[in-house]
């Protein structure tokens, strides 16, 4: 930084300057998350300096240059800004500055190119002339409205660098060739691209025809390559927390629909059964865990994660006695409201169109009450639900 833009930061608080006394200011990310939406649109970076008093501007003591361990505060630092907590993840360059025999770090926070608009634990902040605070609905409409093709859902907007090659082709002209033979006049049918763009699968971009996200992730080749944590990471541990012993690991991959099926496969392989009920001298046998509950919660952690926000993939722990999902991104809009899986709404709408298409799910906006009601019927405990950036659904074992 040039000195003059050095001594800017210490000479007050403004839309683009925040101070605070310490890296672990309950706040900080608050303001992180502020300046990366920039409400005001102004395409400039935000500075957050932190080792000074709130109101002088001047070191406040806590980080001494002699005795501060300048690489552990940055690793914090570094550890809190590429958490879950903050999503999807703003680029942040940290510096260390000396002033007055003391350490200042600061944070300068570039602002999110489009939407979606940066979160702290699912709240959106905005900075509003020297004060940092939660968006308004207003606020919020406004970044989100932004640019009009950000506007849309992510998983409608185009697959930034894929093309038709990118998709299984084979496969949907298959669906193709079958939509064709059903219609009443064949011979006058929709060319290829122009059928997959009513499809809503992609659009027509200068001259090429370019697929959606939703189309790269449940037809894609590689879904992989275009969005890295768009995985599903199975652990199969023996015995109770993570330090027990791995027994069974599985990275499943590829399309969304493989993704299901494959992660299906595994469950049903790992659900062995286990004493159940005395019958009188006969004791029945049982699976650990309903089998449907499984499959519901496998399918909604795939429909209804954020692939827009987080490299992180999603996550299956099998405990012996528990199971424990996890997946990015917090339940959506009017999910989010009351008991979880009480409400519906989709965060990737055309995902759940195709995965419905494809059988593979149901719009009715019941599988998590059914889910419910069959784990009360065989003497499981209720799911118990975290949300933390990630959304994390825990299945216990039944009840002795």
């Amino acid at each position: 930084m040039a000195p003059e833009d050095i001594e800017a930061l210490f000479r007050g608080e403004t839309a683009h300057i925040e101070w605070k006394e310490s890296h672990e200011a309950k706040d900080l990310l608050d303001a992180v998350c502020a300046f990366a939406n920039d409400l005001a649109d102004s395409k400039r970076e935000g500075h957050l300096v932190i080792g000074v008093q709130a109101r002088s501007g001047k070191p406040c003591g806590k980080y001494p240059q002699a005795s501060t361990n300048t690489d552990e505060v940055q690793q914090k630092l570094v550890s809190l800004i590429s958490s879950t907590k903050i999503i999807p993840h703003p680029v942040v360059h940290i510096e260390t500055l000396e002033r007055e025999g003391h350490l200042v770090f600061v944070l300068r926070v570039e602002p999110y190119a489009v939407p979606p608009v940066v979160k702290v634990n699912g709240t959106p902040y905005v900075r509003v002339g020297t004060v940092t605070q939660r968006a308004n609905e207003a606020q919020l409409r406004r970044l989100e409205e932004r640019r009009p093709i950000h506007h849309q859902p992510f998983d409608t907007r185009p697959c930034d660098g894929a093309s038709a090659e990118d998709l299984d082709v084979p496969l949907l002209s298959a669906k193709y060739r079958a939509a064709q033979e059903l219609d009443g006049d064949p011979d006058t049918f929709l060319p290829f691209a122009h059928w997959l763009t009513q499809q809503e699968l992609g659009r027509e971009m200068n001259g090429t025809w370019v697929p959606n996200n939703a189309a790269v992730l449940v037809y894609g080749l590689s879904p992989q390559s275009f969005y890295s944590g768009a995985y599903i990471d199975l652990v199969r541990y023996a015995g109770n927390d993570y330090d027990a012993p791995i027994s069974v690991r599985q990275t499943i991959t590829g399309p969304l629909l493989e993704q299901l099926k494959q992660a299906w496969t595994v469950l049903d392989a790992l659900n062995m059964d286990v004493a159940g009920e005395d019958r009188g001298i006969q004791t029945t046998l049982a699976a650990m865990f309903p089998a449907p509950v499984l499959k519901e919660l496998v399918r909604n952690m795939v429909q209804h994660r954020d692939y827009a926000a987080a490299r992180a993939p999603s996550r299956i722990a099998w405990f012996d006695d528990r199971i424990e999902l996890s997946n990015p991104g917090a339940p959506y809009g009017q999910a989010a409201l009351g008991k979880f899986g009480e409400h519906s709404e989709y965060r990737n709408p055309k995902i759940t169109q195709l995965l419905l298409d494809e059988g593979y799910v149901e719009r009715a906006g019941r599988g998590v009450r059914r889910a419910e009601a069959l784990l009360a019927r065989e003497g499981h405990p209720p799911l118990e639900i975290e949300t933390n950036g990630f959304t994390t659904v825990t299945v216990r074992r039944r009840r002795a």
